[in-house]
């Protein structure tokens, strides 16, 4: 015995749908952008300066470790 196709929805319903969706989504979304903390603005400066200064650091020591190779292999003959 065949099962019965299930009806489909009505073309205005299949049309909406999408939009509700998207609407639930955006409210969702703003609801919780709602309960986000955000960072003071001393809070932001300070992050800021830190993580500038750990790049810069880390910037250096790349540099550095690149003068050392470059520096053996010209010393080693490896070099182009």
């Amino acid at each position: 015995m065949a099962t019965p196709k299930p009806a489909k929805a009505p073309l205005l319903s299949r049309i909406a749908n999408p939009f509700r969706n998207l609407w639930r989504f955006l409210r969702d979304v703003y609801s919780e952008l709602q309960r986000v903390v955000w960072p003071s603005h001393e809070e932001t400066y300070s992050f800021t300066v830190v993580i500038i200064l750990a790049i810069t650091i880390v910037a250096f020591w790349v540099g550095v470790l690149d003068l050392f190779f470059t520096t053996l292999m010209s010393i080693l003959g490896i070099s182009k």
